[in-house]
């Protein structure tokens, strides 16, 4: 229980931080309760119901607060009894419940902790709809914990995770990898793309390749580059984010958002053919299943910075601690100048490398941010 403490005492050091995205009057339950509430999630997270497990989450904000009425689409439906929280009717209930959409709605002012209803709200029907927006975008930042698979729980505000619990280690979300860091400047440095629609982009394949739970990589190199021997790109396959016009013909937003957002689908899909996706910093792709042998060369490895969320310097990570595909795109920028690769673990995690001031620099635990 000590680690499931250490989450709990996180995620009250989160809160503080971002309380200015939460609602005035939602305060999460004391530390205590929350811990009952953590365990009883665990115990939950690691039983199957009828041959799966569930993804869930559930929050705390009161059914009549007059912060749902914010969104343009909320709504709660409350059970005619409120059902009492015990791991075995949440086994049984949870399969009803959608992570991507929906939260259990608790009532732990006092015990026996109850089930009360579920919460559907969205920040834009609209966009729901029509799947435009990356994700942390559409549920209302209403404080929540997602059981997201046996095991691990992650506190989130509204769809952006902050802090996570697996396996007994408890590690911060990284938010800003793509706007304030040396890979967002790199992603910049001859891109004449709007910062808004790379970010658009961005966040869409990260959600999309997360969800496919396959792990994977992209290589982002600058424009006009041709590729090195290093890297192997079996499937050429030459396309625009905006087709041959450059987006010109999009001066309506929500045109804009569809075509990088099929676009996206379509960048993200192809992460599941063995090998890494190959784009250029304009966004345009250059290929697929590409296969970088630069782990195969008898050098010695690159110096390396392992980057916390907090960022602070991680001594006690090495280049050997990863697997292939890590120490792949790790070289990778090493070798090849000016360019970023991101790399998708099949456990869940999102790292986010390039190479300044001759040392390749790893942003770890990389989360969509709140928008």
């Amino acid at each position: 229980m000590t680690e499931v403490y250490q989450f709990v005492e996180e995620i009250f050091k989160d809160y503080g931080q971002y309380s200015d995205n939460f609602e005035e009057n939602q305060m999460l339950p004391s530390k205590e309760v929350l811990l009952d509430i953590c365990s009883i999630l665990l115990n939950a997270s690691c039983l199957p119901e009828e041959g799966r497990y569930s993804t869930f989450r559930v929050c705390f904000i009161s059914p009549d607060s007059e912060y749902l009425d914010s969104y343009i689409y909320s709504r709660v439906c409350l059970f005619s009894e409120p059902i009492e929280l015990s791991i075995g009717k949440l086994h049984k209930l949870s399969p009803a419940l959608n992570a991507e959409i929906s939260c259990l709605m608790l009532d732990v002012t006092r015990k026996p902790y109850s089930m009360i209803g579920i919460l559907s709200a969205h920040t834009s029907l609209f966009e729901n709809l029509m799947t435009f927006s990356a994700k942390g975008t559409r549920m209302p930042r209403i404080p929540n914990i997602m059981v997201e698979k046996p095991g691990r729980l992650e506190f989130c505000c509204g769809e952006t995770p902050l802090v996570c619990y697996s396996a007994g280690e408890v590690t911060h979300f990284r938010t800003n990898t793509f706007t304030s860091t040396l890979v967002a400047d790199q992603l910049r440095n001859g891109s004449s793309v709007q910062e808004s629609d790379r970010l658009l982009f961005l966040y869409k394949i990260m959600s999309l390749i997360h969800s496919y739970e396959h792990g994977g990589h992209v290589f982002v190199v600058p424009n006009g580059t041709s590729l090195p021997d290093i890297v192997d790109v079996k499937y050429r396959l030459p396309a625009h984010l905006f087709g041959d016009n450059k987006g010109d013909h999009l001066s309506i937003d929500t045109a804009r958002k569809k075509d990088i957002s099929v676009y996206a689908d379509l960048i993200a899909r192809l992460s599941c053919v063995d090998g890494g996706v190959v784009i250029n910093k304009n966004l345009d792709l250059i290929g697929f299943g590409a296969q970088a042998i630069v782990d195969l060369t008898n050098i010695a490895p690159p110096k390396m910075r392992f980057v916390t969320s907090d960022d602070q310097v991680d001594t006690g990570k090495k280049f050997n601690d990863n697997g292939m595909r890590h120490r792949a795109c790790y070289r990778f920028c090493e070798l090849v100048d000016d360019s970023v690769a991101v790399i998708f673990s099949q456990d869940g995690s999102i790292k986010a490398c390039t190479k300044a001031e001759g040392e390749v620099v790893v942003y770890q635990n990389v989360a969509v941010p709140m928008i």
